[in-house]
């Protein structure tokens, strides 16, 4: 285990915000494009990446590993395609001149996580 390096951790931490902050601009460049079409190039382009990189980065028996555990299996399912709602949402809603609203959603949403994970859990 590697120690902990601060600054790395900022510089990772301020790159993904900006990142992410970005992502409006570049959907609303290409908002003649359907939602749901770059939610599924996104979807298929990041489970082909990141099925490579577990095949060949630390995890090569990762999909014998989820085919025996097919409870396993159902709730990854289940959440990616909660994930790609929450994102079909989201690409609507730039595209749609709803920014605001959207950023109020996401603004919103982890201090509902917190209460409803108070509330059932």
């Amino acid at each position: 285990m590697q120690a902990a390096n601060p600054r790395r951790g900022y510089i990772l931490g301020l790159s993904a915000y900006t990142i992410w902050g970005l992502f409006p601009i570049y959907f609303k460049a290409i908002s003649a494009v359907p939602a749901i079409e770059i939610i599924i190039h996104r979807v298929l382009w990041s489970a082909l990446f990141g099925s490579i990189v577990l095949m060949f980065w630390k995890h090569p028996g990762w999909w014998r590993d989820l085919r025996n555990n097919p409870q396993r299996l159902a709730v990854l399912a289940l959440s990616g395609t909660l994930i790609a709602a929450n994102w079909i949402v989201y690409v609507w809603a730039v595209n749609n001149g709803r920014m605001l609203e959207a950023s109020l959603g996401y603004y919103i949403n982890p201090l509902v996580n917190v209460l409803l994970g108070m509330l059932l859990l």
